[in-house]
């Protein structure tokens, strides 16, 4: 009798064991598809210098042919960070939030005094969301914030402006 009582206890270890190690496993492909999403879209707002139209209609197209959760009330949920406000627009079914970083320090390095207020380099961050429904504790939403590199500032933007305002982003839908 006691033999059937100790093999018990060592299966409900091992069940409660492959229950941690799968729930392990699955959290981190999870949050690995998180950072995935986060750099594509980072990649995007790079290959178009910011985040414009181009950029922001290539993020959708990307979004939408992964198949990524969007948000059944079109409402954005997305908060300042940082002290930084988002600049994502409000037309998108996606939740993910963009952040516009300046960063003068390129200026500052080069010891100039009297430097223009156009910062020398600007950066782009990311926060993307990993929606999680479990049976028993319901759905949540993890948030994963990434920031790009920093992209240069160069003073005549005419050719990216008039790219954008002509619709000619290169986009296939």
């Amino acid at each position: 009798m006691k033999e059937s009582i100790g093999s018990t206890f060592l299966y409900n270890i091992i069940f409660v064991f492959i229950i941690i190690v799968f729930g392990l496993l699955s959290a981190t492909i999870s949050y690995y598809k998180g950072f995935k999403v986060n750099t594509r879209i980072l990649s995007s707002i790079n290959k178009y210098a910011g985040y414009n139209a181009c950029s922001n209609a290539e993020i959708e197209n990307y979004l939408s042919s992964i198949g990524y959760t969007y948000s059944d009330t079109g409402q954005r949920e997305c908060k300042a960070r940082d002290g930084l406000e988002p600049i994502t627009s409000n037309n998108s079914k996606y939740l993910y939030c963009v952040y516009y970083h300046n960063d003068e320090t390129g200026a500052k390095n080069k010891g100039e005094k009297n430097y223009n207020s156009d910062p020398t380099y600007y950066s782009y961050s990311v926060t993307s969301y990993i929606y999680v429904d479990l049976p028993i504790v319901g759905q949540f939403k993890v948030p994963v914030y990434s920031k790009g590199e920093r992209i240069y500032n160069f003073s005549d933007s005419q050719e990216q402006s008039s790219k954008v305002a002509s619709g000619k982003c290169g986009i296939s839908s």
